[in-house]
């Protein structure tokens, strides 16, 4: 059954939520992230006291106008220039748009959010070999990617110890795809009660138009919906590939947030 688009979008921000919060724990930084997460009225926020500067950890999710009255005392709570104000097009009101402006925020980027409800199917047709992450080893090899996929960087012993037990929970798949034996794709699957969500989509260069995150998408819409996920979801740059690749595996749109910062 269809849902209604309000609804999609407080599932997915659910999702997303915790998403980020596993995001924090596996996170391959020096310091361990230290993420909060503070109700405020009707708002939700995120706090990294590690690294104040981060967009992505420092961001207040749900801003509605009965909020606007606390707004003050909310930013408070932040590092100077921070946080990052997440809004959907059900809370961006003039009035909202207004109280961030005339404190120094200015919307600067969009993010598209898909979905597409999900049901059992035939296993997809396998024309890259594709392995699971399931143990320390795999999950070893998995980050091994994340850093050639990021141009080498520098994962210390004490890094890759505190990651690696992410990689293989049951609510966090990932999918390493090779090509005549070479790293060529990966991607991860995250659960959360009946929702699931497509994250850290990812082709290496040389084997890109290939339908490597062609076989990655339908593999893990089948794996979702195997393990009782209802709908999946995915987050994408207007007019990315990665828009592009969801479009055509049958994602729609369910909304675009937009996003407020400081200069």
């Amino acid at each position: 059954m269809e849902k209604k688009p309000l609804q999609y979008v407080k599932e997915i921000g659910a999702a997303e939520l915790k998403l980020t919060q596993l995001n924090a724990g596996r996170s391959l930084v020096p310091v361990p992230r230290d993420l909060e997460i503070m109700p405020l009225g009707e708002s939700v926020l995120l706090r990294d006291r590690t690294d104040p500067a981060s967009v992505y950890y420092n961001r207040v999710k749900g801003l509605v106008p009965q909020d606007l009255p606390d707004l003050d005392r909310l930013l408070e709570q932040y590092a100077p220039g921070a946080p990052c104000f997440e809004l959907t097009p059900d809370q961006m009101t003039e009035e909202t748009a207004l109280a961030l402006s005339d404190r120094g925020f200015f919307p600067a980027e969009q993010l598209v959010y898909m979905y597409i409800p999900v049901q059992t199917g035939e296993e997809p047709a396998a024309p890259f070999p594709v392995e699971r992450v399931t143990d320390e080893e795999s999950a070893e090899e998995f980050i091994r990617w994340i850093s050639h996929s990021s141009g080498g960087m520098e994962i210390s012993s004490d890094m890759m110890a505190r990651s690696k037990p992410f990689f293989y929970r049951p609510d966090f798949i990932n999918y390493m795809l090779r090509i005549e034996g070479a790293p060529a794709a990966m991607g991860s699957l995250f659960l959360h009660g009946e929702a699931g969500y497509i994250a850290n989509d990812f082709t290496f260069p040389p084997y890109r138009d290939r339908g490597c995150q062609k076989h990655l998408i339908e593999l893990r819409l089948r794996e979702a919906a195997r393990l009782g996920a209802t709908a999946v979801y995915t987050d994408v740059l207007f007019g990315s590939a990665s828009h592009a690749n969801m479009a055509k595996a049958g994602f729609r749109i369910s909304h675009l947030s937009t996003f407020w910062i400081k200069k």
